[in-house]
């Protein structure tokens, strides 16, 4: 059988913690992402001296000293976007005789990997607050209140363009410039913009915009599609519309249109794109539709009117966007399970 990585300590100090809380071990247990019987042998280890520590093993005495690798901790939580070898370079500096394998593993135990950074707007001081606000003002909303919004927003198509985080072969060394191992890049890619809309109830209507949008463009696209939308999964129903704050959404007549069909609008903070989500819809849109390698824009907007349907939305957001605002709004204006609570 073959040998498993040990638990972290810090994740054995949450597992104890959870069940001094008073919950069951099957709980833990999926919280954590391990075997119930993971959990019950670390609380039988804990309870005769109430402590978790690791077990003593035979082998070749640990590299480092427990100073030491407080220091490696601090060097990577002080610049988190340094490689092994730049950490490495300050830890010697520091007194520690080590390679770039042993500072990786050291990361591992404790807790640390090597990610794609996620990308989310710059926000200011102010954009915070707002958000913050905003967030504030519908705390005391329930899933039947955000059933009623039905979101909107644009986004860009790129042919060839759709894999952010890069593309890995398996080649030689001397292969690297085989044309089975090169990702192409185009300097001006083709592309397509499209309108679309969603809800809790399913997704709306979608339209490929073919020119610049301006505020009679962008009303345009709201009576062709927008209305039908509505009408399609609300009927005759209220509803809130919602939509960012791009200088031709909040045009003048934009506001006398949506005002002369009795369409409310949802106040939206800036730079939340994050907090839309739409974006999941969009996501997965581009995954699909590039998965079938289309080569022009006319193979594009085939695909792209094919995938977006409604099968789509019950995956991406299900079957209320609470969790998707509330978890997505913070003091800092950061994801996370802590502005849930502070919101709740």
């Amino acid at each position: 059988m073959a040998p498993t990585r040990e638990m972290s300590l810090e994740t054995k100090e949450r597992i104890v913690k959870l069940l001094e809380e008073g919950n069951s071990s099957r709980m833990v247990a999926k919280d954590v992402g391990c075997s119930q019987s993971a959990v019950s042998k670390i609380w039988t280890k804990y309870q005769p001296h109430g402590m978790v520590v690791k077990a003593k093993r035979t082998g070749r005495p640990r590299k480092t000293s427990k100073r030491q690798d407080k220091q490696l901790k601090a060097i990577c939580l002080e610049n988190r976007k340094s490689i092994t070898k730049q950490m490495k370079h300050k830890w010697e500096e520091a007194g520690a005789n080590v390679c770039d394998r042993t500072v990786r593993n050291h990361l591992k135990e404790m807790g640390f990997q090597y990610r794609k950074a996620k990308r989310k707007p710059s926000l200011t001081p102010k954009h915070k607050r707002t958000r913050l606000q905003w967030a504030k003002e519908r705390q005391s909303w329930n899933v039947d209140d955000w059933m009623k919004v039905i979101f909107s927003d644009e986004s860009r198509i790129c042919i060839g363009q759709g894999d952010d985080a890069g593309t890995f072969v398996w080649c030689r060394s001397s292969e690297i410039y085989e044309e089975a191992c090169l990702k192409k890049t185009t300097k001006f890619p083709q592309s397509l913009m499209i309108w679309g809309c969603m809800s809790g109830k399913g997704t709306g209507e979608m339209t490929v915009v073919n020119s610049s949008i301006n505020a009679q463009v962008y009303i345009d696209i709201l009576d062709s599609f927008l209305i039908p939308s509505i009408e399609q999964m609300f009927g005759d129903n209220e509803i809130i519309f919602q939509d960012d704050n791009a200088s031709c959404h909040r045009a003048k007549t934009v506001k006398a249109f949506l005002g002369e069909r009795h369409i409310q609008s949802m106040s939206w903070p800036a730079n939340s794109s994050d907090l839309n989500p739409i974006e999941n819809l969009w996501w997965k849109l581009k995954k699909n539709v590039h998965k079938k390698a289309p080569t022009c824009k006319a193979d594009l907007a085939t695909a792209n009117q094919r995938d977006c349907h409604m099968t789509l939305c019950s995956s991406v957001a299900p079957p209320c966007p609470l969790a998707v605002v509330f978890l997505n709004v913070d003091l800092c204006g950061n994801r996370g399970a802590q502005s849930a609570q502070y919101l709740r």
